[in-house]
């Protein structure tokens, strides 16, 4: 799930990933929405992360709010918003996924 696991030069583990939030209502044509926000996970929880958990599972985060501030080869001064994970829990499922034409063809049979 996490885009990826760095191994920086000062000996720390990094990765980074973006959590799918589904907000409460829906848009004005009635579709969801959804809030990504990026995360990022240090050293054990990092490689963790890496190993175990993959796109659409379920995760609960807790952290802080965190923003990064750089300059564009532009001049253009740009920042992002994140939140540095403290603590990550798996909660033992998947998001459901829409299922594809063979899934349905299958159930069908």
């Amino acid at each position: 799930m996490a885009e990826e696991l760095k191994h920086l030069s000062n000996g720390s583990t990094v990765a980074e990933l973006r959590l799918a939030v589904p907000r409460h209502g829906k848009s004005s044509d009635g579709q969801e929405i959804t809030d990504w926000i990026n995360c990022k996970f240090w050293d054990r929880q990092a490689e963790i992360l890496s190993d175990y958990v993959h796109k659409g599972d379920l995760l609960s985060v807790t952290g802080s709010l965190r923003v990064d501030h750089w300059e564009t080869p532009e001049g253009n001064r740009r920042q992002r918003y994140y939140i540095q994970a403290e603590n990550f829990q798996m909660l033992g499922g998947r998001r459901r996924q829409k299922t594809t034409q063979n899934e349905s063809e299958a159930a069908a049979a």
